[in-house]
C-alpha cells in the first residue's frame, strides 16, 4: 500500500512494475463493472478482464470472484471469474454459466498480479469468518452451538473476527465443527509470492435504465504506466 504522509506532499515515488499492475486492475474493474449488464453471461465479463490484463502484460489472480449480492448475502450464487478455467483445473474452481439480470446487485472484485496469478495459503492462522445464511445443521458440540449461538445474534450477516466472540477460547474448540458443516465460512491469509499485485473493488447494480457503478475509489494519480489499454478498453 502506498500513501502520502500529509494530505499535501508530493506523491511517493512508486516502482513501475507496481504502477503498471495497478493501472490495469483499475481499468480492468471499470471494464467489468460495464459489461456486467442485463442478458450478459459472466463469461463475457471473464473475456473483458482477461482482455485488459493481456494489453497490460499482467495476469489475473485465479482464485479471486465477483459475486452477486443480496440482501444478508455477501456472495450469492451467480459468481465471475477473472480467468477462464483450463481442463486441468479441479471442477470445484470452475465457475457454472449464467445470465445477469435486472434488479441484481454484483460486487467487482478484480486482483491482478505481475507474477503467476496463483493465490497461495499462508502460515498465518484464519480467524476471520462469515455465517452462512443459506445452510443449517444441528451441531454436536456444546462449544459450537455457543459459538453459532452468539455469531447469529451479533454477526448474522457480516465477516467477524474469534476476538470479537466473548469467550476464545470456547470459540476456538467449537468454530471447527461450524466451518466443517458449511455454517461459517472462512476468509485465509492467501498469498501471491511470484510477483506485486494491486486489487480493487466496486459495486454496481443493474437499473432499468443500466448499469450504474455506486461504490468504489478513484485510481491515485501516482499510479502510472508506459503501457496503452486495447482499443475496447480505452473506449
Amino acid at each position: 500500500l502506498v500513501v502520502k504522509e500529509n494530505p499535501d506532499d508530493e506523491s511517493p515515488p512508486v516502482d513501475p512494475e507496481l504502477g503498471n499492475v495497478a493501472v490495469a486492475a483499475y481499468h480492468a474493474m471499470l471494464v467489468a463493472a460495464s459489461t456486467i449488464a442485463a442478458g450478459k453471461t459472466n463469461k463475457d465479463v471473464t473475456a473483458s478482464v482477461e482482455r485488459v490484463a493481456k494489453a497490460y502484460g499482467v495476469t489475473p489472480i485465479s482464485s479471486v470472484r465477483m459475486h452477486q449480492m443480496k440482501r444478508y448475502v455477501l456472495d450469492g450464487v451467480k459468481e465471475v471469474a477473472l480467468k477462464e478455467a483450463s481442463p486441468e483445473d479441479p471442477e470445484e474452481e470452475k465457475v457454472p454459466d449464467c445470465k445477469f439480470e435486472q434488479a441484481e446487485v454484483y460486487a467487482v472484485d478484480v486482483a491482478m498480479s505481475t507474477g503467476d496469478g496463483k493465490a497461495r495459503p499462508g502460515e498465518l492462522r484464519t480467524t476471520v469468518f462469515k455465517r452462512n445464511v443459506e445452510k443449517q445443521y444441528l451441531l454436536k458440540v456444546k462449544a459450537s452451538r455457543q459459538v453459532l449461538a452468539e455469531v447469529d445474534k451479533k454477526y448474522p450477516t457480516m465477516p467477524f473476527t474469534m476476538r470479537h466472540l466473548t469467550d476464545l477460547r470456547t470459540a476456538k474448540l467449537g468454530i471447527n465443527e461450524c466451518i466443517a458443516h458449511g455454517l461459517l465460512t472462512p476468509y485465509p491469509s492467501l498469498h501471491e509470492y511470484s510477483g506485486k499485485v494491486a486489487h480493487f473493488k466496486c459495486t454496481v447494480l443493474l437499473l432499468p435504465s443500466g448499469t450504474s457503478r455506486v461504490t468504489g475509489l478513484s485510481l491515485p494519480s501516482y499510479f502510472k504506466t508506459d503501457k496503452q489499454p486495447d482499443e475496447e478498453t480505452g473506449k
